[in-house]
């Protein structure tokens, strides 16, 4: 945010242009990662999932199904879901309690929802 505030001030005039001295910031403690995270194989799965409660259950349903970040999980609204076309729209993401578009454009799209998980979103509902 303050590279941001830096880069207006520049581009006003309020501050002359030069180089940008939030780029000389470093914040100890953050790095890249290191190793990949690990995918749960379909038995960790279900295990988990037999040992969760709604709504997290459906929650981690939606994940698996779709791929979904759980930012995007977490961001879906009950007029995402078109009932009468089988469709969830993934339009917005939620992270530290604020909502705001998708993390990529590849993210926004739009996908076909199963019958059996219709059905199991309906009875949530």
């Amino acid at each position: 945010m303050l590279y941001m505030l830096m880069e207006l001030a520049m581009w006003s005039g309020a501050v002359p242009i030069a180089r940008n001295p939030i780029e000389l910031v470093v914040v100890k403690g953050a790095r890249k990662r290191i190793r990949k995270p690990r995918n749960l194989t379909v038995d960790e799965f279900q295990k988990l999932y037999t040992e969760l409660r709604e709504p997290f259950r459906t929650i981690a349903l939606l994940c698996v199904c779709f791929g979904l970040r759980i930012s995007e999980c977490l961001a879906l609204q009950w007029s995402d879901l078109d009932r009468l076309n089988s469709k969830l729209r993934i339009e917005r993401g939620i992270v530290e309690q604020n909502v705001d578009d998708v993390k990529t454009d590849g993210s926004r799209r739009s996908l076909t929802v199963a019958n059996e998980l219709m059905q199991r979103l309906e009875l949530w509902k």
